[in-house]
């Protein structure tokens, strides 16, 4: 029976069990034996996946043959990608010479260079050009195709019908380049978009090249020279590009198009859109515009009559899908455009906008010089090849998205906009069969969509909307608000010293206030540190409260000791903390530093007040004022990076002067001296903090429940003046206090770690400042004051980097003040994914570089290679800097220490206001690790819970590069759109092993 068993499942054909029908001396039923081979055939036969795997599939690729062509459809970096998903590709010998890429090239890449017959046989032929007669074999490409093979190419169905006709006696399947829908998802496929780019662009430069005067204007020792007037008429792709371009050139740009949206976006490019007096929408279907009416198109000849007056250079791109193109501008026209201009029809391959164009030529007629060229892309034939075989490599994968079998179903059942209209639209042939042209899709949206608001233009509808007299009644009562609670103060002063140490602490937190607003963000670390050890003047409320003895005989004594014990860990530890995080902002190239010659202030001021003591003088009142003053200028000092040690100096000299004085005061014995020695000479920090928030049920509920408790509390230690009663009341409240604090801090989250740090060293200083009341010290009162506004002004910028409010992030939620409530907005399209190389070829090939870290970098202490990468591109001669934002790591300023650490100089080290102007002009932006932080829906969408919150606006830079481990969202769980933009790729996995190949790879390119 075993063997039986295992002849079963080993070998799916069981002879054994095939022939027991035939066995004699068996009488089985033949309905026990249909069963029982219903089961064999279950087990034997494993699910098929349909398709035909990618390794048994060949492209191949062709040269072009049509005269003047020099693209080719793939170029090798397509090969590798193509090889790299299992694809074998044979590339004909010469096909990339034209457009620059080799032979040698291709085969780097894993390709098989052959001849033109077994390049057109492969399983799947990709080209730029429609299949033609191939003089030099003297056979139509078509004939040479493989039967039921598949071919992409540029086809123009419409016009080639002899051409379909030849494809379908070879049983063909074709997807036609110029047939990819004009829909979101397929902007990476979209070949027509690409070619029209390069178009557009090399349109204004030979317009340049032609013209006899600069783009730009200019006041010269020899004369003035105008700019030059261009005139763009058509703003799809093509018009849009030229008119950027001719922008970049300093020339006065101009632009008309019948359609709104597209006379918005000649606005953003700085061209100034130009109309008729007569309003039609001329929105049309796939991208293009509709014919107008002939009252519209009287006005729009008029406009342009005027125009050709009035310009120098004219650029025209209009075209009609399918007929020939419209002719705009009449010969009476072009002849009153004045001597030397330039006019360019980039629709001369279907007739042209000009009567006096001549297709395919370059002549002057009457002094105005007419570029009809039809064939612009392929006169900037690598990068026109670069961008086609990018938009066929994503095609392909994205059609058949399965990792083994090459594999598309084309349905005539879709909805508008999804990945089946893309392939049924882009398909004009399955298998010999023409299904050209589509059916019409599913779910079409009705006319235009509403172009939505940014949160800049709702934010300035807001604010006109608040008059003047609002505005200025809004202040008044900011004010009277104050004012009354000034005189409610002297109104309730118990006496005198009350109202002296109100006005200490007024004067104060004024200069607290403006201390702290002048320390740049990239200190705000050092700053928190130094305000830490400054709060442990605590300690002179505990050394006055310590008693007489050698160690203490009461509970009071044993907290004052407790006391003085923890503030004297944040006296050393925050300074030595401070010093060493400057010492990570040290330069090779700054000069030595001494320091220790501010032993010299610190000697005199102690030990003259000792000496002073000693004689007779009671002076620890000025000493008070000299030790706030110190602090004072200690976070004065940490402004700048030039005067930051100085600061740290400051603050351990207020904070020296200011125990000195205490001791002066208390005058302790031999055995409470022992005593405050041995607890200020002990020290230790510990810090443990996960950074996931911990949301409890009922949370809200909880913390006021246990805020009503501890206010709750002092109504019986007011009411009942008996030790027992305070000493319970003040523990208690002290127990409610510290949970609540738990309760309220876990909830938060790590990413809201900034914001905590800050509220929490602020509370601290208030409490110093109740310390000083009690007290009455002026010391602690200042002090105190410092600490508290340093804090809550800190705060405050931190959640203004995040459009927050306080309360929205102690309480443990989110959402910015801008957020409108509404559906976020969709996000489409496809992300594009890179491989190391890829990166390193965009790196190397990018001038000016900026790089925008986040929490990721952090957790993955990759600022090490990343500050080894700069070097080595800083000494290839490349502007490489940081971008960073307030909030970005999990402490104010962690960035900024982290890179310093590493060696990376601080003056390259920059902050989100002063960086953002700059990405328009920037080559490449790493985003390492960030998300939020550069997530575009805070402008884009008014509805996303991040609206309005200020991030790096990488996503205007020309290329950018996201380094995450996936595409998944970040703190706020909102998703990023600039990871679907077109100028975004993407480059996954683990950070830090990321880094460390960019560098090692940077490396090893500039060594060869």
């Amino acid at each position: 029976m075993a063997s039986l068993l295992k002849t079963l499942v080993t070998g799916c054909s069981c002879p054994l069990l095939s022939n027991l029908g035939s066995c004699k001396g068996l009488h089985v039923k033949k309905d026990f034996l249909r069963t029982f081979h219903t089961h064999q055939e279950l087990w034997c036969k494993a699910p098929v996946k349909p398709g035909i795997p990618y390794k048994q599939l060949t492209v191949g690729v062709p040269k072009e043959i049509f005269q003047n062509e020099k693209r080719v459809a793939l170029s090798p970096a397509g090969v590798q990608t193509l090889v790299k998903q299992g694809f074998n590709v044979v590339v004909e010998s010469g096909a990339g010479e034209a457009s620059k890429f080799s032979d040698d090239h291709y085969r780097a890449a894993g390709a098989q260079i052959q001849g033109a017959k077994e390049a057109l046989a492969s399983d799947l032929v990709v080209k730029v050009r429609a299949p033609m007669v191939n003089p030099t074999l003297g056979v139509h490409e078509a004939d040479l195709l493989k039967t039921s093979g598949t071919l992409i190419s540029f086809i123009y169905p419409a016009q080639n019908p002899e051409l379909l006709n030849k494809l379908s006696q070879r049983k063909t399947t074709v997807l036609a380049m110029d047939q990819v829908p004009r829909v979101t998802i397929a902007q990476g496929y979209d070949a027509l978009s690409s070619m029209a780019n390069i178009a557009g662009y090399k349109a204004v430069v030979l317009a340049a090249n032609h013209f006899g005067r600069f783009f730009t204007g200019q006041i010269t020792a020899a004369g003035k020279v105008p700019p030059a007037k261009i005139l763009i008429v058509g703003g799809g792709v093509a018009g849009l590009a030229s008119a950027g371009a001719a922008k970049s050139m300093g020339a006065i740009v101009r632009g008309f198009d019948t359609r709104a949206a597209a006379l918005e976006q000649f606005k953003s490019l700085g061209a100034e859109p130009l109309e008729v007096d007569l309003k039609e929408s001329g929105e049309g279907q796939g991208g293009y515009a509709k014919e107008m009416s002939k009252e519209f198109i009287e006005a729009e000849m008029k406009l342009f009559a005027q125009q050709c007056k009035e310009v120098d250079i004219l650029i025209s791109t209009a075209l009609i899908p399918g007929k020939k193109a419209p002719v705009l501008f009449n010969k009476e026209m072009i002849e009153s455009m004045k001597e030397g201009s330039v006019v360019v029809d980039l629709a001369a391959e279907a007739g042209g906008n000009f009567e006096t164009t001549k297709p395919g030529e370059l002549y002057i007629h009457k002094g105005i010089t007419h570029i009809g060229y039809t064939d612009l892309p392929s006169r900037m034939a690598t990068q026109a090849s670069t961008l086609y075989s990018n938009n066929i490599t994503k095609l392909l994968k994205a059609i058949s998205p399965d990792k083994d079998n090459f594999y598309f179903d084309v349905k005539d059942d879709f909805d508008f906009g999804t990945m089946g209209h893309v392939i049924r639209g882009t398909a004009v042939m399955k298998d010999g069969k023409v299904i050209f042209p589509p059916p019409t899709p599913k779910n079409i949206p009705q006319g235009a969509p509403v172009k939505q608001k940014t949160v800049a233009e709702l934010e300035a509808e807001k604010a006109a909307t608040i008059t003047p007299f609002r505005k200025t009644m809004t202040t008044a009562s900011a004010y009277t608000a104050g004012l009354t609670g000034i005189l409610g103060l002297g109104i309730a002063a118990p006496n005198l010293a009350f109202s002296q140490m109100v006005t200490t602490f007024g004067l104060a937190g004024i200069v607290g206030y403006h201390t702290v607003w002048g320390v740049t963000p990239a200190l705000h670390s050092p700053l928190m540190s130094v305000t830490n050890a400054i709060s442990g003047l605590t300690a002179v409320g505990g050394l006055a409260l310590m008693g007489g003895h050698l160690y203490p005989s009461t509970t009071s004594q044993g907290l004052a000791t407790l006391a003085t014990f923890i503030s004297s860990v944040n006296i050393a530890g925050g300074f030595l903390v401070t010093q060493r995080m400057l010492d990570m902002f040290k330069r090779p190239t700054d000069p030595p530093e001494y320091n220790y010659l501010y032993l010299l202030p610190a000697g005199t001021f102690v030990g003259g007040y000792l000496a002073a003591l000693y004689s007779g003088y009671n002076i620890e009142q000025i000493m008070y004022l000299g030790s706030g003053l110190c602090c004072v200028g200690a976070l004065a000092g940490l402004s700048t990076q030039g005067t930051a040690r100085l600061g740290n100096a400051l603050g351990m000299i207020g904070v020296a002067g200011g125990l000195a004085a205490t001791l002066g005061v208390l005058k302790p014995g031999p055995e409470l001296l022992a005593q405050m020695s041995g607890a200020m000479a002990l020290g230790g920090t510990i810090g443990l903090l996960k950074s996931a928030p911990l949301l409890l049920p009922g949370r809200h509920l909880l913390n006021a429940g246990l805020l009503a408790a501890s206010v709750g509390g002092i109504i019986p230690f007011m009411v009942d003046p008996s030790f027992t009663t305070g000493i319970a009341c003040l523990g208690s409240v002290s127990a409610l206090s510290a949970v609540m604090g738990v309760t309220l801090t876990a909830a938060i989250g790590g990413a809201d770690m900034p914001v905590v740090i800050t509220v929490l060293n602020s509370y601290s200083g208030w409490a110093l400042c109740a310390e000083g009341f009690l007290l009455n010290n002026n010391l602690l009162t200042i002090v105190g004051a410092l600490i508290g506004s340093s804090g809550a002004i800190l705060s405050y910028i931190m959640c203004v980097a995040m459009n927050r409010s306080l309360a929205n992030v102690i309480l443990g939620g989110y959402g910015t003040t801008s957020t409108a409530g509404g559906k976020p907005m969709e996000i489409s399209g496809t992300h594009t994914e890179i491989n190391l190389d890829n990166a390193i070829d965009m790196i190397r090939e990018a001038n000016s570089i900026i790089i925008t870290p986040g929490y990721g970098l952090c957790a993955a202490k990759a600022q090490y290679p990343i500050a080894d990468l700069v070097k080595m591109l800083t000494e290839q001669g490349k502007k490489v800097r940081f971008g960073i934002h307030p909030v970005a790591g999990r402490m104010p300023g962690q960035l900024n220490v982290l890179l310093a650490e590493a060696g990376v100089p601080y003056d390259i080290v920059l902050e989100m206001d002063e960086i953002n102007h700059d990405f328009p002009d920037t080559d490449l932006v790493l985003v390492i690790g960030a998300n939020d932080t550069v997530n575009s829906a805070a402008q884009e969408d008014p509805n996303s819970i991040i609206a309005g919150m200020p991030v790096l606006e990488v996503w205007k830079s020309k290329q950018v590069i996201v380094m995450k481990r996936s595409l998944g969202v970040g703190y706020a769980a909102v998703d990023n759109p600039i990871f679907y933009k077109p100028n975004t790729a993407m480059l996954l996995g683990d950070a830090k092993k990321t880094c460390d190949a960019l560098q090692a790879k940077v490396r090893e390119s500039y060594q060869k």
